[in-house]
This record gives structure tokens, C-alpha cells and sequence, in this order.
């Protein structure tokens, strides 16, 4: 019976998982999860639930491969190369995100509201973008030496090469948030695992070639982001719907959307990245280099919440009426506590033991960093998600403030605190900075939505009775499906 079931199946890609599947059967062995089901009765519980846990799948994979590429990076350029190579990058990444004018957030926003004309947002932004790009690529080519000017002619030289990261930011990157604004999270996931696949790749070619040198990896990575526009323009162009062409009348709503986010993402930018764009002008590159190692730890805190930020924005947006967005809001928020509180505590467990075991001996200098940055971290991730969940709301203003304010003290604290103690001022620095952004952020929420602080803050048991329920649910449905079409289930 079953050679002739066999020959009864029609031949294509199918064949090759139904014969695992019948031999597997045979041999006795366990069957394996079959993935697509289990997302199908996630889905239709809870669609939310179904895109952030996949999200959140996603940075969990991203965290993982920025920890082997950390990993990979500390090792073959020495704390000293390490920092070089923060150094090459720092600013043009930060300049990269200024020059976007906001449109990534814009293109989120209107393509969850108007689906049907994702294409033209996305090509409006992408034109926005590129203009934007001339003026401060010239002027950061002009003052790279100056923000430069502790580190070598050659990582500075780097330096105003990689600035071409930022038309790179506005051509490519800009390609995945209309597939976000409309749902699509399995190809926008897809999509952004793409560039630290590729960061990957570089470091394992400049290790097997011996070119583990600052301004090769730089130089590499930047070709190799510029190249993604081939794998991403394929997935876009299939799934959002055209045409793609500018549409000038959609940059005044758009600008007018975008602008504040911009502004927003200055102080937000500069509240994670002004402690390294001071050490890389102040300080030797060992320092930067610890620094940056510990910073990468840290990291580790914030894929979960990023996955609940991410879909909290579109979710929010999409809401029928503003009561149900402020429902919806608060309910994303409550869930970025939930999940902050354990991950921060495993995490902060496993530092001593895991950053020098992982990055080698030479940054044991970095713990002590790194367990003020955890906590820090989980902070920053917390506060993602009640912005982003602003964002959908419509108050796009209310992030900016915090973001301000929070600027203040970390640059009070930077003042204070960088030069006597260092790195460990640095992550203090950084600390109180989040803080003080979750802080005005809360209180900017209840003032918007008339939704509570306690009510943003402090789960209530009946919704983690109800998600705990679904996820047994859809879990005790995938263990009765059968595993492969075309075999039986077992009784």
C-alpha cells in the first residue's frame, strides 16, 4: 500500500518532503513541526499575535547572527580594529537615518491606511529620499576629518567612502515598510534578515581571504547592502500594488507625517549612538572597541520587544476609531512589560559568564558595561513600542518630546560622567537617557489617549490567562495535524 501510494503522488518540488516524511513514518521517528500549519492556526486566533510572534522569530534569528557576527568582528579585529571599524560606520549610519526625512514611518503609516496605493507612497518616498541624500552626504563629506579627528587619515578616508550608505538607506532600505504598513511580515521579515546575512558573509570572506582589516569589511559591507536591491526590488515589486511612479501630490501629507518622526529620530539616534560618537572623537579605539562589544550584549534584550513595536504601529493605525486604537495601544504596551522584565533578569544573569566566553578574554572590560546597558536596553525596547504605538495613534509628536528630553540627561550625563569613569559613564549615560524617554512617553499617552499609566504599565491577569489559553490551543491542534500531505495521521 504504501509503494503504490507513493507512485500515486504527482511528481514536483512536494516529492522530495513526502518520501522524508513516509520514511520517517516508517523508521518510527518523531515528526517534525511543520511550521506552515502552526502558523495558519496562529494566525487565525490572533492575526496580531501571529505577526509579532513571527517578528519576534525574526529577531531572535537577527540577534543571533548579530551575536556570531560580533563575535566574528571582536575576533578577527582585535579591540583595536573593532573600534576602527565603529568608527568607519558610526556616522554615516546615523546620517543615513536623518536623511530619510521620516519616510520610512510614512510609508508604514499610509500603506496601512491605504493599501491600494502602496505603490505610489513607496516611490514618492524613495525620490524624497534621494534628494534628500545630496546635501548631506556633501556635508558630511566636508566634516568627516572633524568628527574623525582622534582616529587615523585611513579609517577617516573610510569614513567619507561608506557615506554613500546614506542613497543606499533611501534606494534600498526604503524598499521593506510598505510591506509592513500592509501586513505582509513574513516577506518583510524575510527581508530584513537579508543585510545581516550579508554582514555575515563579508566578515567569513574577509577571514577566509585574510583581508580582516577595518576599511576591507567596511568597504565589502557596503557593496554588499547596495547589491540588495536586486532580491528586494523582486519581492516588492510582486507583492505591493503599482504603479511605482511618484506622485507629487502625496509629498506635502507625507513630509507633514515624516518630519516630525525625523525629528524624533535625531534625539533618539543620538540618545543610542552620541556615547559612541563621542568616544570615537575623545577616546582611543580600545575603549570604543570595549564599548561597542558591550553595546552588542545588550542588544540581545530588545529583539522581543522590537517584534511587539513593530506590528503595534500598523495594528494601531488600522483601527476602526480612536477608542479602539487607544484599546489596541494600551494592549501592546501592557505586553512590552510582560515579556521586558524576564528577558532582562536571564539576560543580565548570563553577562559575567557569556561576554568574555563568547567575545574572548580580551573584553572582560566590558561586563560591567554591559550589566548597566542590559537593563538600559530593555528600557529602550520598551519604550519602541508605546512610540510606535503613538505613531499608529497619530501623535507622532509625543515620541519627539520624549526623545528630547531624554537627550537632555544623556548629554548631562555624557558631560559628567564620560571622561572620569569611561565606558561604565557611558552606559550610566545611556541608562538614565532611556528613562527618562519611557518616562515622558507614558505620561504623553495618558495625556493623548486618556488611557492610565497603570493601565499602559501593569498586565492584568485575565489577558495573560487568555493568551496563555490560545497558545495551548493552536499548540494542541498542530500536535493532531498530520505533518506531510499525503500520509496519514497516526490515531
Amino acid at each position: 500500500m504504501f509503494l503504490e501510494a507513493s507512485k500515486s503522488r504527482p511528481r514536483g518540488p512536494g516529492k522530495l518532503l513526502d518520501a522524508v516524511g513516509d520514511a520517517r513514518a516508517l523508521a518510527g521517528l518523531p515528526k517534525p513541526m511543520d511550521v506552515r500549519a502552526l502558523w495558519r492556526d496562529l494566525h487565525g486566533t490572533s492575526a496580531f499575535a501571529a505577526n509579532a510572534t513571527l517578528t519576534a522569530a525574526a529577531n531572535l534569528a537577527l540577534a543571533a547572527l548579530g551575536a556570531i557576527s560580533g563575535i566574528l568582528a571582536a575576533r578577527l579585529l582585535g579591540p583595536d580594529g573593532r573600534g576602527e571599524l565603529a568608527a568607519i560606520q558610526i556616522w554615516p549610519s546615523f546620517l543615513g537615518g536623518l536623511a530619510m526625512l521620516g519616510m520610512p514611518e510614512a510609508v508604514v503609516y499610509y500603506c496601512a491606511r491605504s493599501p491600494a496605493q502602496a505603490g505610489r507612497y513607496l516611490g514618492s518616498a524613495i525620490v524624497i529620499a534621494l534628494l534628500s541624500s545630496v546635501p548631506f552626504l556633501v556635508a558630511a563629506y566636508i566634516m568627516m576629518p572633524l568628527l574623525l579627528h582622534a582616529q587615523a587619515p585611513a579609517i577617516v578616508r573610510a569614513g567619507r567612502w561608506y557615506l554613500l550608505l546614506i542613497p543606499v538607506f533611501a534606494l534600498v532600505g526604503m524598499m521593506l515598510h510598505p510591506l509592513r504598513g500592509m501586513g505582509d511580515f513574513a516577506r518583510w521579515n524575510l527581508m530584513r534578515l537579508m543585510p545581516a546575512a550579508m554582514w555575515l558573509a563579508v566578515l567569513i570572506a574577509a577571514w577566509g581571504f585574510s583581508r580582516a582589516t577595518p576599511t576591507f569589511v567596511a568597504a565589502a559591507n557596503l557593496v554588499g547592502l547596495a547589491l540588495l536591491i536586486v532580491p528586494f526590488g523582486a519581492l516588492v515589486t510582486r507583492r505591493i500594488p503599482g504603479p511605482f511612479t511618484p506622485d507629487p501630490q502625496k509629498f506635502s501629507a507625507m513630509l507633514g507625517y515624516g518630519l516630525p518622526c525625523v525629528m524624533t529620530s535625531v534625539p533618539n539616534l543620538l540618545n543610542m549612538r552620541l556615547d559612541q560618537m563621542l568616544m570615537a572623537s575623545l577616546l582611543p579605539p580600545l575603549d570604543l572597541g570595549l564599548y561597542a562589544v558591550a553595546v552588542a550584549w545588550s542588544d540581545a534584550a530588545r529583539p522581543l520587544l522590537n517584534a511587539i513595536g513593530a506590528v503595534a504601529m500598523p495594528s494601531v493605525a488600522a483601527a476602526s476609531g480612536q477608542q479602539e486604537a487607544a484599546r489596541r495601544l494600551a494592549i501592546r504596551s501592557r505586553m512590552a512589560v510582560v515579556v521586558a522584565l524576564p528577558v532582562c533578569l536571564a539576560i543580565a544573569i548570563a553577562t559575567p559568564f557569556a561576554v568574555p566566553l563568547l567575545f574572548g578574554p580580551r573584553y572582560s572590560g566590558s561586563i560591567l558595561a554591559a550589566l548597566v546597558l542590559v537593563p538600559a536596553a530593555t528600557v529602550l525596547g520598551s519604550n519602541a513600542v508605546l512610540a510606535e504605538g503613538l505613531r499608529g495613534f497619530g501623535a507622532p509628536s509625543v515620541p519627539l518630546y520624549a526623545e528630547l528630553a531624554g537627550l537632555v540627561v544623556t548629554v548631562v550625563g555624557l558631560k559628567t560622567m564620560l571622561v572620569p569613569f569611561g565606558i561604565m559613564g557611558a552606559a550610566l549615560a545611556s541608562l538614565l537617557g532611556y528613562a527618562a524617554v519611557g518616562a515622558v512617553l507614558l505620561f504623553g499617552a495618558r495625556r493623548i489617549t486618556g488611557v492610565s499609566v497603570a493601565a499602559l504599565t501593569v498586565p492584568r491577569v485575565r489577558e495573560l490567562e487568555a493568551a496563555g489559553k490560545q497558545m495551548l490551543g493552536v499548540l494542541g491542534q498542530w500536535l493532531h495535524r498530520p505533518l506531510y500531505q499525503g500520509t496519514r495521521a497516526e490515531p
